[in-house]
């Protein structure tokens, strides 16, 4: 019976140490996870830092700049290109990056290419403008589809006129007949806009004319 007694607290004893022992492995398996963990995810952002470097700098290399030209890198292209140091023309002034004005830097606005891109803008806005399409709307009072059609093609209308030439004040007399019919539309007066339309058609065919 001793005996029996004896065996039976020896083994509640071993039990009452087993959970110790797994308790402790446990949390020496958790700290060497954690350390891998944070070892891997420090490998990571070193490789993810060295790929994202720019392609045309050394790694961990600061940026170049100069300072009116005289300190720093003078071959780079911030702080105004470099003040000139880097381009074949002079620049208008030491605090530019830009070349004085000449021949060659402004477009050429009135090249016999240019009008005839100009002429036929023009040719097409007057062909919808003398279409059904605005009479139309007018006489349904479909508001909307006249605003729309001027705000169209017809919207790039005054820099075509304005580049082809002709009389300047019949081309003012023009657009301020179409700025009336848009205004007739929008207030939803039937006659004004009709009568805006058609001065406007009139007023287009003597500005037509002068050039």
């Amino acid at each position: 019976m001793f005996k029996a007694v004896l065996v039976a607290l020896a083994l509640v004893g071993a039990s009452a140490y087993t959970p110790s022992f797994g308790r402790s492995a446990v949390r020496m398996s958790a700290d060497s996870s954690r350390r891998e963990f944070a070892g891997k995810l420090a490998a990571g952002a070193a490789a993810m830092g060295a790929a994202s470097a720019p392609a045309n700098a050394a790694y961990a290399q600061g940026a170049k700049f100069s300072i009116f030209g005289l300190l720093g890198n003078g071959d780079s292209y911030s702080e105004g290109a470099a003040y000139g140091s880097d381009q074949g023309l002079p620049v208008y002034s030491a605090y530019s990056p830009f070349q004085p004005v000449n021949d060659g830097s402004l477009s050429k606005d009135k090249s016999a290419e240019y009008i005839k891109f100009q002429k036929g803008i023009l040719a097409e806005s007057e062909k919808r403008l003398k279409s059904n399409v605005i009479p139309k709307a007018i006489s349904r009072k479909a508001w909307s589809e006249v605003t729309t059609e001027l705000s169209r093609q017809l919207y790039s209308m005054r820099k075509a006129m304005n580049s082809v030439g002709g009389d300047a004040a019949a081309a003012k007399t023009f657009y301020q007949d179409i700025e009336a019919l848009n205004l007739a539309c929008l207030r939803k007066k039937q006659d004004v806009a009709q009568a805006a339309y058609e001065k406007s058609v009139a007023d287009f065919d003597k500005f037509k004319s002068s050039i």
